[in-house]
C-alpha cells in the first residue's frame, strides 16, 4: 500500500503540530501550507514548505495542491473561517479528501450550532459538500491534558475539585492524550487509500471514564475526597444561552459540561472507532494518579481565571 500525499494547514499549534509530525514521521510524503510570516524553523528539512494567504491567492493554492492527494487542516479556533479557502480552491485541484479542523467535541444538536465555534465548523462541512468536495471529519472527544487541568470541562486536577453536571457521575466521557491523536491521524491517513475514508466520522478513544471514576481517581491521588460541586442540566442550559446572546466565550464550556452530563457526548464520537496498532493506551490511574498527564498550552490569566469562576 502506498503513501498518501498530504498537505498540512495548521502546523504550529498544540495539538497541531504533535499530529504534523507523527504524520512526518509516518513516511508519509507531507507539504506544509503556512501563513505569511509563521515560523517554519521547526519544520524538517525534507518536508516542503508553501507560503500562502490562502484567503488572497488562491491561485497559488490552487497551484500548490495539485500534487496532494489528501489536505488535513489542524487550524484553531480563529483559523476555522479561513478553511473556506480551501473550499473555494479544492475542486480545482486533484485533492482526494479533505479533512477540516475538528479537535474538539461535536454533537450536531440544536443549540450546540449555535455556539460560535461549532457553528462555523459545521459551515465549512456543509459548504465542501455542497461544493462535492469529499470529506472525513475526526472525532475525538476531549483531550485528556485540557480536560483535567483548565476546567473546560469541570475538572479541576491540581485542586482536587469538579463539578457533576446532570448525571455526568454516571455518564461515560471519552478522553484522549495529544499523543494518541496524533498516532491516530498518522495511522488513519497515511497509506489508507482516500476513497476509504470519505464521507466517513471516524471516531478515536483512547479511555473513558465516568465523572465518579474521575472522582475516585482524584481521591486516589490526594488521599481525601475532591471537593464536588453540582450543577442542574437547567442552569447550565441557562449558561449557555446567556453566553450565546452576550457573545461571552464560555458558551462551549457550558455546552461541552452539558453534553457529558446528559450522555450525548460520548455518542458523538460514533461506534467507528480507529484503533492504532501497537500504540499503549493511557489509563485514568496512569494520568491522573501517576502523574503521567502532560502539560496543556499556556493560557492568558483571564481565560484560565474565567474557567475557574464556573467550578463552584
Amino acid at each position: 500500500m502506498s503513501y498518501n500525499r498530504i498537505a498540512v494547514y495548521g502546523h504550529r499549534g498544540w495539538a497541531g503540530s504533535a499530529i504534523f509530525n507523527a504524520l512526518v514521521a509516518s513516511g508519509a510524503p507531507v507539504k506544509v501550507i503556512y501563513r505569511p510570516g509563521s515560523d517554519v524553523s521547526s519544520v524538517p528539512s525534507g518536508v516542503a514548505k508553501v507560503e500562502l494567504d490562502i484567503e488572497k491567492q488562491q491561485q497559488e493554492l490552487v497551484a500548490a495542491l495539485q500534487d496532494i492527494d489528501i489536505v488535513i487542516s489542524l487550524v484553531g479556533h480563529e483559523g476555522v473561517l479561513r478553511q473556506h479557502a480551501f473550499v473555494k480552491a479544492l475542486p480545482r485541484t486533484n485533492v482526494k479528501l479533505f479533512v477540516p479542523s475538528d479537535l474538539g467535541i461535536r454533537v450536531n444538536d440544536e443549540q450546540g450550532l449555535r455556539v460560535p465555534v461549532n457553528k462555523t465548523k459545521q459551515e465549512v462541512v456543509d459548504a465542501a459538500k455542497k461544493a462535492g468536495i469529499s470529506t472525513a471529519v475526526v472525532q475525538v472527544g476531549c483531550f485528556a491534558e485540557s480536560a483535567f487541568s483548565i476546567g473546560i470541562m469541570g475538572i479541576d486536577y491540581t485542586g482536587n475539585r469538579m463539578v457533576f453536571t446532570g448525571d455526568s457521575a454516571n455518564q461515560l466521557v471519552n478522553i484522549c492524550t495529544r499523543d494518541y491523536v496524533a498516532a491516530a491521524y498518522a495511522s488513519i491517513f497515511a497509506r489508507t487509500p482516500p476513497a476509504e475514508l470519505a464521507g466517513r466520522v471516524i471516531g478515536v478513544s483512547e479511555l473513558k471514564a465516568t465523572g465518579s471514576e474521575i472522582a475516585a481517581a482524584l481521591k486516589k491521588k490526594y488521599g481525601v475526597e475532591p471537593h464536588i460541586f453540582k450543577h442542574s442540566l437547567e442552569k447550565v442550559d441557562n449558561e449557555i444561552e446567556t453566553c450565546i446572546k452576550n457573545g461571552i466565550p464560555l458558551s462551549l464550556a457550558w455546552w461541552c459540561r452539558k453534553t457529558w452530563g446528559n450522555g450525548t457526548l460520548v455518542k458523538s464520537i460514533g461506534e467507528e472507532i480507529w484503533e492504532v496498532e501497537g500504540y499503549p493506551k493511557a489509563t485514568l490511574e496512569e494520568l491522573l494518579v501517576g502523574d503521567k498527564l502532560s502539560p496543556y498550552r499556556d493560557l492568558p490569566p483571564q481565560i484560565k481565571q474565567a474557567f475557574n469562576s464556573t467550578i463552584h
